[in-house]
């Protein structure tokens, strides 16, 4: 029936000759994503034919994902068969024909993320015109657009940004006024639910005039100094290609004119940078630049400010106007303004200590104010020699010093006592006093000497006596014998420093006891005998002495060698006997002293003898007259042939010879190792053998000052007697050919 009553409307409508009429439609069921939805358009009225339309949004839709149109005479039909956030929008059915049109809308609200309608794409824009950029999206809930515009590494937003050439309307669109600058753009549009949307895109500037960087900046003055690299630059930006000049003096600027100078241009993002290159600064390089760079849109110039400098002169007149014990005052004359093209900022003051000449010490530096030509040098050493000098300081850096000064400081007592003070009894009535000076920076002046304190122990009312000793250097062991002393006796031993200023503290009090009784004699040595490889050494005791003498040390030393070494003799009660040394190095100096030792110590030594191993017989031989100028030998080729023989055959044996004597010297040096009372041995008959075990004995040996690290045999050659002077003058400091002071390693430092 109804279909019947449509028919009719149609019929009637159609002789009425009407224009058409849309009835109202809505969605058949609540739009879900994945779901199905449809609209019915249907006609009223209106006279056919009739033309139906779908459109979303205002576009007309002509196919659509997952969408179907179904139209017939007078009824359209659109259909959704999974429904997609992106369906979302308003939808209108337009009917037309001949007599008019109507149309009806309705709005799907599907809740999903959103989607595009409109992207911002990549665009060009005039220098100096405007741009605008769209940016929309459908969705529900009604989506958010926001613009970003890249600065350095981050995108900000444009709403936060103070720029006024950067605006967002109220329909949501970027404005970009009087561009001048390429930059990227983002348009992010949100509605709550993911993903959002993102599009980035690069806004270019066409018909960029070139344009310089930072024109007003402080780059636009240059300091270098004379002799380094000068090193300017202009950075352009523009459309390419671009032009670059330089000029200075009205001149333009190039490597072909000027060896010296290199100019090179670099891309950047924006435009160039051109580098002007000079690399050795002189005085003629002083002076104004100009930069200019040109496009066919524009130019532009910079301008820069070279000035060629130097570290200032050397100041003058620097002088010490007075000295005290521990300050000085210094002097100098300041320096003019002409003399440097850069402000003086101030001076620098170098001094240090000088111990001797040609040694110095740390060097101390003072900055000191350029309004000043006079400064006070405080907390300094007294009694010290230094040396000081002078620079002036510009911009550049330091300039060249003054002449250097010397000065010394004023003396003052010593502020410390010496150290290692030993006191060692060498008979009844006489004791050795060893010490060493006071530390260095405690002298406060050059060390004149010392007091040496002395009374008995048991004295305490009474006052040292002292004695002066003369100072013999800063760095060596002194020793002083006290004589005239009672037998068996203690007495309480000290000594002090002093300087031209006087005398400083004392060391702490040492006690020590006079001996009992007397020491051995002396006795002497003698070399009877050498080979390549041992000394035969005599002995000879003082008349009567045989009855205070317990034993005998024999030291010895290679010539070269540091230290004494000390072996024990086995003493047998004889007046004079001979022992040989075996197993020495052939070619060799050696040097011998002896010592006689009781319970009361040892002997003051015998005089040094030297004797040289002899030189081995092999080392003496000789080619002979191999090549007699008188022969024809060089006549003649075959007699060059035997003598190039003969002389191969001989080099042939020496290196034989060599090899076997390499291995020869490696047991003996293996073997010398050994124990000390293991290297020689006395036998009855007055010969040290060499690497024989030793038969038991009642004697106590004593191994005093043994060099353990030395294995090299004993000596060679030639006799020598040296007659030293006494013990206290023995001289073993191979630096200071004439001290008087006894190493701490000798024999005679640790009496027995």
């Amino acid at each position: 029936m109804l279909r019947l009553i449509l028919i009719f409307l149609f019929v009637k409508s159609s002789y009425q000759q009407e224009s058409p009429k849309v009835n109202p439609f809505a969605p058949l069921i609540k739009p879900l994503i994945g779901g199905k939805s449809s609209f019915t358009c249907q006609a009223l009225t209106g006279s056919l034919p009739l033309k139906i339309s779908w459109f979303k949004d205002g576009q007309e839709i002509n196919q659509m994902e997952s969408t179907r149109i179904r139209t017939n005479e007078d009824v359209s039909i659109f259909m959704i068969d999974s429904i997609k956030s992106s369906h979302s929008g308003n939808y209108s059915c337009v009917m037309s024909n001949r007599f008019g049109a109507d149309t009806y809308s309705i709005e799907l609200k599907v809740e999903g993320p959103p989607n595009w309608i409109i992207k911002p794409e990549n665009s060009q824009i005039r220098y100096g015109d405007n741009g605008i950029f769209k940016c929309s999206a459908s969705g529900y809930p009604k989506p958010t657009i926001s613009w970003k515009v890249m600065k350095g590494s981050s995108w900000l937003s444009v709403n936060q940004l103070s720029d006024p050439s950067l605006t967002v309307n109220n329909q949501h669109e970027l404005i970009i006024e009087n561009a001048k600058h390429a930059n990227k753009y983002a348009c992010q549009v949100t509605n709550g639910i993911e993903p959002n949307l993102w599009n980035e895109f690069q806004v270019s500037i066409e018909g960029f005039p070139a344009k310089l960087k930072n024109k007003n900046t402080a780059s636009s003055s240059v300091s270098v100094k004379k002799g380094n690299k000068l090193e300017i630059d202009c950075e352009v930006e523009g459309d390419k290609p671009i032009n670059m000049n330089w000029i200075k003096n009205s001149i333009t600027q190039n490597k072909f004119d000027n060896p010296r100078l290199d100019i090179n241009e670099l891309p950047t993002v924006d435009g160039i940078k051109s580098i002007l290159t000079i690399k050795s600064a002189d005085s003629v390089d002083d002076g104004v630049y100009q930069c200019q760079a040109e496009n066919k849109y524009g130019k532009d110039e910079k301008t820069i400010k070279v000035t060629i400098v130097e570290p200032p002169p050397s100041p003058q007149s620097f002088m010490v106007h007075q000295a005290w014990s521990r300050s000085v005052n210094v002097g100098w004359s300041k320096l003019s303004s002409s003399s440097s093209k850069t402000p003086i900022l101030g001076y620098v003051i170098r001094y240090w200590k000088t111990s001797s000449p040609g040694i110095n010490e740390q060097l101390h530096e003072v900055n000191v104010s350029a309004s000043m030509n006079s400064y006070l040098i405080k907390d300094i050493e007294p009694g010290t020699m230094f040396e000081a000098t002078l620079m002036a300081v510009n911009e550049v850096g330091l300039g060249s010093p003054s002449r250097v000064i010397s000065f010394t400081t004023g003396e003052e007592e010593p502020s410390s006592a010496p150290v290692d003070l030993v006191a060692t009894p060498r008979g009844p009535s006489t004791i050795r006093i060893t010490w060493r000076p006071p530390p260095r920076d405690s002298h406060n002046g050059k060390l004149l000497g010392y007091y040496v304190g002395y009374r008995r122990a048991d004295d305490y009312k009474s006052t040292h006596f002292f004695k002066t000793v003369d100072s013999l250097g800063p760095n060596v062991t002194h020793e002083y014998l006290l004589t005239s002393l009672t037998k068996a006796t203690d007495y309480s031993i000290t000594v002090k420093a002093f300087n031209s200023a006087g005398s400083g503290p004392a060391y702490q009090e040492i006690t020590v006891a006079t001996l009992a009784g007397d020491v051995a004699p002396s006795p002497r040595l003698h070399i009877t005998q050498t080979t390549v490889d041992s000394i035969t050494l005599k002995y000879t005791l003082p008349q009567g002495a045989l009855g205070s003498i317990d034993h005998l040390d024999l030291h010895f030393k290679e010539d070269d060698e540091p230290h004494w070494r000390s072996i024990d003799f086995f003493f047998d009660g004889k007046e004079t006997a001979e022992y040989t040394l075996s197993g020495l190095n052939p070619s060799m100096v050696y040097k011998f002293y002896l010592t006689a030792s009781n319970s009361h110590g040892a002997s003051d030594p015998s005089s040094i003898v030297t004797a040289k191993t002899s030189r081995p017989a092999r080392d003496a031989f000789t080619f002979g007259s191999v090549f007699d100028p008188a022969s024809d030998a060089f006549g003649s080729y075959w007699n060059m042939i035997t003598v190039l023989s003969i002389t191969i055959a001989v080099a042939i044996i020496i290196i034989v010879i060599v090899i076997a004597f390499v291995f020869v010297r490696k047991a003996q040096l293996e073997a010398a190792t050994k124990p000390a009372y293991e290297f020689s041995l006395a036998s009855q008959a007055g010969t040290l053998g060499y690497n024989q075990s030793i038969p038991p004995t009642g004697t106590v040996r004593r191994f005093v000052d043994i060099d353990v690290n030395t294995n090299k045999p004993l000596m060679h050659g030639s006799l020598v007697d040296e007659y030293p002077t006494p013990y206290s003058k023995l001289t073993v400091d191979g630096n200071n050919k004439h001290s008087v002071l006894v190493d701490h390693n000798h024999v005679y430092d640790c009496p027995r």
